[in-house]
């Protein structure tokens, strides 16, 4: 049986800063082949807001993120959701296959883009936002409020939360020399 590629593919290299992991690509995202592409996400100004890009990217540039440190990842590789609350309960299978891949990729920092990811992919519930105790890894773990537009009444807590990551991924603001920040 041949095996199906991804709706999109990991943007996942070793020893990024920091690696983002969401539940599955949004319907937008799948079908035009790019990451928190969908018109309402606000992963791309959260990410330049917070200091990780010098600049505000676009979903389509989603395969330079590694250049800026940064990776991205799904949890589910073969379905497409607007709402996490609809995806079926992962299999164990598919929660070692993407621990698997982030470990082999040794990132400073593992990012779940919200609580509910959190718990799809440790199989734990997370009790507050921010670091978390456990590392994945070598890799530090941090949980921030989803990017999606279905949290935007989490607008500023959001935001200082990916601030909050900035600072923790880049000590007193120390962007590495070899990022283009």
């Amino acid at each position: 049986m041949e095996e199906r590629a991804p709706l999109l593919p990991d943007i996942l290299v070793p020893g990024l800063d920091v690696v983002f992991v969401g539940a599955a690509p949004s319907f937008w995202a799948a079908q035009v082949g790019h990451y928190y592409a969908g018109p309402r996400n606000r992963f791309w100004q959260l990410l330049y807001h917070a200091g990780f890009t010098p600049r505000l990217l676009q979903p389509e540039e989603d395969v330079t993120l590694p250049a800026y440190g940064i990776g991205l990842v799904a949890l589910f590789t073969h379905i497409a959701s607007n709402a996490n609350h609809l995806l079926p309960e992962p299999s164990s299978l598919q929660r070692e296959q993407l621990i698997e891949r982030l470990i082999a990729a040794a990132p400073r920092w593992v990012c779940y883009n919200g609580k509910d990811v959190y718990r799809m992919v440790t199989g734990r519930e997370c009790r507050r936002w921010g670091e978390q105790k456990e590392q994945l890894g070598a890799a530090r773990t941090f949980v921030v409020v989803s990017s999606s537009g279905r949290a935007d009444g989490w607008g500023h807590e959001r935001l200082m939360l990916y601030k909050e990551l900035y600072d923790c991924v880049y000590p007193a603001g120390a962007k590495s020399a070899t990022r283009p920040h």
